[in-house]
């Protein structure tokens, strides 16, 4: 398979994932900005169950694993 479809792939699977993981998303999610960088904070709190979870992992696992065969597939051609 070229490289450009798996690349293709590999960000369909991505949006596949994150979309099932949001769609049950239980929780919250902030941003806490100062002028201090020290004090800037990103903070996700939440749950997902069931299918959705399972689903969302798998894919995004799937995702990676597509995205290192796309690199190595551009590498060698």
């Amino acid at each position: 398979m070229r490289a450009r479809k798996l690349f293709l792939s590999s960000a369909g699977l991505l949006v596949v994932g994150l979309a099932a993981l949001w769609s049950k998303w239980n929780g919250s999610a902030g941003i806490n900005a100062s002028t201090a960088i020290q004090d800037w904070a990103v903070s996700f709190n939440g749950s997902v169950h069931g299918w959705p979870a399972m689903i969302g992992v798998i894919a995004i696992f799937a995702s990676l694993i597509t995205l290192l065969v796309a690199v190595i597939r551009s590498l060698m051609d």
